[in-house]
């Protein structure tokens, strides 16, 4: 499907130039309860510039299976409920983004989880991805790949909701607009 190609390749990009370092900045900041400009600089004195990117594969992995699910979720949720390739109403984009973004998080909290464990401050008893994943697995239970996933669904759901929703609203408009 293109949407999940789009999705995973939407996701890739956007791990490589902004969510790695942002999130690995973020986690380190708040596992060393630092300020900002004392955190960075911590990251650069310590690890140089590729400590920005620590964590980098479960990043990606992270977000290319968190874009493609939402856009495939999204993609066939609008060619079943869309009439003949209708618009959605605003309800229905809004209905749409929000199960995409549900199933989006129960679908990708586990990469997500493993991610973040792999930027933090005791990052560095991990020697890769799977060798966090199998260890949290061991030590803590699968249940442990989902920990987080009620506040995640809490910020998610409704954030897609209004971003799907938004799109097609603006989009119809637009549309209508250029067409007059």
């Amino acid at each position: 499907s293109t949407d999940l190609v789009a999705g995973v390749l939407a996701g890739a990009v956007e791990a490589a130039l902004v969510v790695t370092p942002m999130e690995t900045i973020k986690t380190r900041l708040v596992d060393s309860n630092a300020g900002l400009v004392r955190g960075v600089a911590d990251i650069l004195a310590t690890d140089g510039l590729p400590g920005l990117y620590r964590g980098l594969s479960a990043t990606v992995a992270k977000s290319a299976s968190n874009q493609a699910l939402r856009f495939l979720v999204y993609g066939e949720y609008k060619r079943r409920v869309s009439a003949a390739g209708a618009p959605l109403s605003a309800a229905q984009a809004l209905g749409g983004g929000m199960l995409a973004g549900w199933l989006g998080a129960v679908g990708n909290t586990p990469v997500d989880m493993i991610k973040t464990r792999m930027q933090g401050l005791a990052a560095a008893r991990y020697s890769s991805t799977l060798h966090c994943l199998l260890t949290v697995v061991r030590e803590e239970g699968l249940l442990a790949l989902y920990k987080g996933l009620t506040m995640r669904c809490a910020r998610v759901v409704p954030g897609q909701g209004i971003i799907f929703c938004t799109y097609e609203v603006v989009s119809v408009r637009l549309r209508e607009r250029l067409e007059a």
